[in-house]
């Protein structure tokens, strides 16, 4: 059996230089971490804007979603029911957005990306929800019919019914988010919500769906700052930099998570 997270930094012994953090606070501190996920997949986004957030240094590695390879005995051993993305630190593994999310909040720099008061952080979540159920399978519906299916066979045809209800499907949360925002960020202050919802808008819009950014205009606005927001552990990054491109969907490929200097 292969062991996936074996590449990068990963490949050397746990006392290597190179599989620390490269900079300042990180160096010794912090192992660079391994993430398995898919470019076209909005967990895995989220994941990786998260950790760009956060400060933390990442090394990425895909697994084939066009493929199906979340199913394969290798990836099974690591996530047993074949959740993406999968994450490894050192000898500590877990899978899934959420865990890994949170895991990389707490091994990062910064505030915490949850609201601490209880009224923001219950909006926050109730977005979070909105997104997780009304959002997110009409787009994953809308990436594997106009982008995935063609990469796993090249004489697939679009199923227009399912991309016509899907398109029907997010209007309605869309409006309601267009609805929502009346200051920069979606709950008031940059939070988890933000980084759901932009993944999200970053597949519609390589895909060519943007114009369900752009007839509505709290959403356009949102999300053009967004696009420029410093990194939340005050690197001197831009989280949105390392979100992929169709081109990098169809090649099948992520970025690595570089930290800047602050």
């Amino acid at each position: 059996m292969n062991d996936l997270f074996h590449f990068g930094s990963a490949a050397k012994a746990l006392d290597a230089d190179d599989r620390y953090g490269s900079d300042g606070e990180m160096k010794k501190t912090q192992y660079i971490m391994q993430v398995l996920g898919f470019p076209g997949h909005p967990d895995t986004l989220k994941l990786l804007l998260t950790a760009a957030e956060k400060g933390i240094e990442v090394e990425t590695a895909v697994i084939d979603m066009s493929t199906n390879q979340q199913d394969s005995e290798d990836y099974r051993a690591i996530s047993p029911l074949g959740v993406v993305p999968a994450l490894k630190e050192a000898d500590y593994i877990c899978v899934g957005e959420n865990g890994t999310s949170v895991f990389v909040e707490g091994r990062g720099l910064g505030r915490f990306l949850a609201p601490r008061n209880a009224a923001v952080l219950a909006d926050q979540n109730y977005w979070m929800d909105i997104g997780r159920t009304e959002v997110q399978p009409h787009i994953e519906t809308l990436v594997h019919e106009l982008v995935v299916g063609e990469m796993a066979d090249p004489s697939y045809t679009a199923d227009a019914a399912k991309v016509d209800a899907a398109r029907a499907a997010l209007a309605t949360p869309f409006d309601a988010l267009d609805a929502k925002i009346n200051s920069e960020y979606i709950v008031g202050e940059f939070c988890y919500v933000d980084i759901h919802w932009t993944a999200y808008c970053h597949l519609l819009t390589v895909i060519g769906e943007a114009e369900f950014l752009n007839s509505r205009p709290s959403v356009k606005a949102w999300f053009e700052k967004i696009k420029v927001h410093k990194s939340y552990s005050g690197q001197d990054i831009m989280a949105y930099d390392f979100m992929p491109s169709l081109e990098d969907i169809k090649a099948k490929k992520l970025a690595d998570i570089e930290c800047g200097e602050f």
